[in-house]
């Protein structure tokens, strides 16, 4: 009787441990990172996300559907997300919520097409005529929709800083009707992908991490390749950066030593990117 009441005890004792350590394994997989923020970033921070959990099956990194930037710099202070990602630094009153933003990679900022689309190259004149409507159409005589942002963001603010035609064509683009918008980075791929003749605006690390169907167009004659934006030759360059709270847990910078691990910039390289 006294061996079957130890045996029982033993039983129930191994139980219980079995079912801490169940316990403690669960909540250290459900202590995973949430990243989110710009909608160009995204794809390739899901290539180094699965990388990461690979190496690290105790941690799970969950990357949001696009919020933007102005979304990732509100959420990170307020512990909505661990990891933000930006298109820019940090404003002063930014930092002094209690964040910090570390730029991280570069990539080209492009106009594209779909692959079914026979263009390869336009000037940027071209691209005011576009926005203006004076060049309506396609060498092949198809009608050329070109995608819109809003106003605030931050690929509209850029492509109208190239130059001061394209800056006054957009404006009048605003006005233009049926002309399609997209409030989202993955949404103007999608418009710039299905909506026959479009022309959108994104980045080559979009287009490859997420294995778009979309062809980055040559513009004034040089190649958006990284490459030649690295080296200046090919000027139009979008940022990243991560922004996290000053005072991040111990999963982030594990997660962050895995980006800036060999194994994390040759994700981030094949991607589309380089490091600065």
């Amino acid at each position: 009787m006294r061996k079957q009441t130890v045996l029982y005890h033993g039983c129930l004792l191994a139980f219980a441990i079995a079912s801490t350590a169940m316990i403690i394994a669960g909540a250290a997989a459900a202590e995973g990172i949430k990243i989110g923020g710009t909608g160009n970033a995204l794809g390739t921070m899901r290539l180094l996300g699965d990388a990461f959990g690979k190496q690290n099956p105790d941690m799970k990194v969950t990357v949001l559907p696009s919020m933007g930037t102005s979304g990732a710099v509100k959420a990170v202070p307020k512990d909505a997300l661990d990891i933000g990602l930006s298109s820019r630094p940090l404003t002063e009153a930014e930092r002094k919520l209690g964040a910090i933003a570390v730029e991280y990679a570069r990539t080209p900022l492009v106009f594209a097409v779909s692959t079914k689309i026979k263009v390869g190259a336009l000037t940027l004149d071209q691209i005011a005529d576009i926005y203006s409507g004076k060049m309506a159409n396609w060498p092949d005589g198809s009608q050329i929709r070109p995608v819109l942002r809003q106003v605030g963001d931050d690929n509209t603010r850029q492509i109208r800083l190239m130059s001061p035609a394209i800056d006054k064509a957009l404006s009048a683009a605003d006005q233009r009707p049926g002309i399609p918008f997209a409030t989202t980075d993955q949404e103007a791929a999608d418009k710039t992908e299905s909506i026959p003749g479009a022309l959108g605006v994104t980045t080559l690390s979009l287009i490859n991490s997420e294995n778009r169907p979309l062809r980055a167009l040559t513009l004034n004659g040089v190649e958006p390749t990284v490459s030649n934006a690295a080296s200046g030759k090919y000027p139009h360059v979008k940022r990243f950066f991560l922004i996290t709270r000053s005072d991040p847990s111990a999963a982030v910078k594990r997660f962050i030593t895995f980006m800036q691990s060999p194994a994390g910039r040759a994700i981030l390289i094949r991607a589309g990117n380089w490091i600065p």
